[in-house]
């Protein structure tokens, strides 16, 4: 006598409230979340020649990890009646969530993550409001603008990171976790544009297939080669071995996956490079703390604890 273990696979209804919420909130994409204030904490603080205020950065990450959820449930509670055409597995309009209860843990998400902030002082706190304004703007309205859907969704997860460099200084942060901000914030732009093709079938041209790994090229270059005295750029490699591995693990990562798009792709396709893609982000995030020095190469270390975690999850849940 043999039994079959049966699992919730991305494309499929869930079958248990816990997995239900854990689709809901995308649970691989969780994973790529504290990265970006911690990332952003490290660059400010090396770039400040100031310690790491640990309370308050946890309390951002908290925060950051809250909006990110609260958006999350937003999104499909206020795509309920698009999911029920072109994604009927999601737990709405499956009916394995009701579409009051998605709506109302997505405003206490939100309202936890001004709390954290709060608790991390006033610089962090204003980030979080803004960053609460445009999770909520993104996903009632502007996702279905062409440009500023994208901008505005990638602008997000530069606010994440901006949160926790906000944690660190109490006044304007250095020029770097700007830039390695506005990094984030333009890869995301750029995979929120593909994901917007994930339900048809299409064909990408061959030159934006190099988009992605490109930018990640450059920034992570510019960031590992460029330090900043004041508001002047020096040229001169400051990176370790370890941090420009892991810059050229992420520019990997991102060309091999954004690869599988050439030619003609199905829905089934674009998901799966758009989670990629995703996950690709941990990379990144280890890089930028890396590049900070010994200290940042340990927050690197585990932040690169949640990769295999985030793709082992990825087997299970939907994270597109």
């Amino acid at each position: 006598m043999c039994s079959e273990t049966t699992h919730t696979v991305p494309g499929s209804p869930p079958n248990h409230p816990i997995k239900t919420w854990l689709t809901l909130l995308r649970a691989p994409n969780l994973l790529t979340v504290p990265g970006d204030p911690l990332a952003g904490a490290f660059l400010a603080a090396a770039g400040a020649q100031s310690a790491m205020a640990w309370p308050a950065i946890f309390q951002c990450i908290l925060a950051s990890l809250s909006l990110y959820s609260g958006g999350l449930l937003a999104n499909d509670y206020f795509d309920r009646e698009e999911d029920r055409r072109d994604r009927p597995f999601r737990p709405i309009p499956s009916g394995a969530a009701q579409p009051r209860s998605v709506l109302i843990t997505a405003i206490l998400f939100s309202v936890a993550a001004n709390a954290f902030a709060a608790e991390a002082g006033k610089e962090p706190l204003l980030i979080a409001m803004l960053l609460t304004v445009a999770v909520w703007a993104y996903n009632m309205g502007v996702k279905r603008l062409p440009f500023a859907g994208p901008l505005l969704m990638g602008t997000c997860r530069g606010l994440s990171l901006l949160l926790g460099a906000a944690a660190v200084t109490s006044s304007t942060p250095t020029v770097t976790p700007w830039l390695a901000a506005g990094l984030i914030t333009a890869y995301i732009a750029i995979i929120t544009a593909i994901a917007r093709n994930e339900t048809h079938a299409g064909q990408t041209r061959g030159g934006s297939l190099f988009i992605p790994a490109t930018l990640v090229l450059v920034g992570l270059s510019g960031l590992a080669f460029v330090r900043w005295d004041g508001l002047v750029p020096v040229l001169t490699p400051h990176a370790s071995a370890f941090a420009l591995g892991l810059s050229a693990m992420a520019v990997v990562w991102v060309g091999v996956w954004s690869g599988l798009l050439a030619g003609s792709q199905s829905p089934a396709t674009v998901q799966r490079v758009v989670g990629g893609l995703i996950r690709g982000l941990i990379l990144i995030q280890a890089a930028l703390c890396a590049m900070t020095g010994p200290i940042g190469e340990v927050g690197a270390l585990a932040i690169l604890f949640a990769f295999p975690v985030s793709g082992w999850l990825g087997k299970w849940f939907y994270g597109s």
